[in-house]
């Protein structure tokens, strides 16, 4: 069997997950979950990122992304996180955390470690979650 062609830098891609402070169910209402969805649009829009695949859960969400040039996975998580939370607690007239700190992102090494990523999202993390989408 052939060895997987490893990513070079430049195509880099990223396996990223985001908790709920407290593991709570923040996402499980469809409008939380959509500002999600809406945002890693929005910063694909803006061209920071290219969105390969992502599923929400009601605690926590995954994405695969490659970076901008320029960009960086804490950056892009802090305007996410922010934004996101900033927007779900302005509707539902909120002040509170809604993101764990920090996040987990594993560099994808090859195309197997990309594959089993894909197909973990496209599972919906094995437990319900609310939208996944393989692009």
């Amino acid at each position: 069997m052939p060895r997987p062609r490893h990513l070079t830098a430049e195509s880099r891609c990223y396996f990223v997950t985001a908790n709920t402070h407290g593991k709570t169910q923040a996402l499980a209402e469809r409008e939380a979950a959509q500002i999600v969805i809406d945002a890693l649009y929005h910063l694909r829009s803006l061209g920071r990122i290219r969105l390969h695949a992502f599923v929400v859960m009601p605690d926590h969400f995954h994405f695969i992304t490659s970076l901008s040039e320029g960009e960086t996975v804490s950056r892009l998580m802090h305007s996410l996180k922010s934004y996101t939370a900033n927007e779900i607690n302005r509707r539902r007239g909120e002040r509170c955390a809604l993101w764990q700190q920090g996040s987990y992102s594993h560099g994808i090494r090859d195309e197997r470690d990309m594959v089993a990523r894909v197909n973990y999202i496209g599972d919906g993390d094995s437990s319900g979650g609310q939208d996944a989408a393989l692009r």
